[in-house]
């Protein structure tokens, strides 16, 4: 149990700093640069294209804009937040609350395949709106 919490700290933390990072970055460039591999390839946008610039909207309080740029940028948002509440609390109280919670949500998910494919199903339907967008 250790290592995995460990593990899933540390990949925790590698995420949260690379996304923070990516949004530093493109919150202060000029230039719209497209990074995502399945759009340079394929030509067409992934489920999340769109989701930097729909937290830039939602972090400048056009929540409207946000949902229809992407909503993965609120979905994101909200579940970083819920992370770092959950990691903050870890440190402060010396307890396992995240990973704990990981580890339901992770269970959960795998009881109820009926959740896992309406939630795979969500991202398609996502996918093809970005598609239908032209992002």
């Amino acid at each position: 149990m250790v290592n995995q919490r460990n593990r899933l700290y540390l990949i925790t933390g590698i995420v949260c700093f690379f996304a923070i990072l990516w949004l530093l970055i493109d919150y202060f460039s000029w230039a719209e640069i497209t990074v995502c591999p399945v759009k340079i390839v394929s030509g067409y946008p992934c489920p999340s294209c769109g989701t930097t610039r729909s937290i830039q909207a939602l972090m400048h309080g056009h929540i409207g804009e946000a949902l229809m740029i992407n909503p993965f940028g609120i979905i994101s948002v909200a579940i970083v937040i819920g992370v770092l509440i959950l990691l903050i609390l870890d440190l402060t109280t010396k307890k396992d609350y995240y990973y704990k919670t990981y580890r339901k949500i992770e269970l959960y998910l795998q009881k109820h395949k009926i959740v896992s494919a309406v939630l795979i199903l969500l991202v398609i339907i996502n996918w093809a709106w970005n598609i239908s967008k032209g992002l």
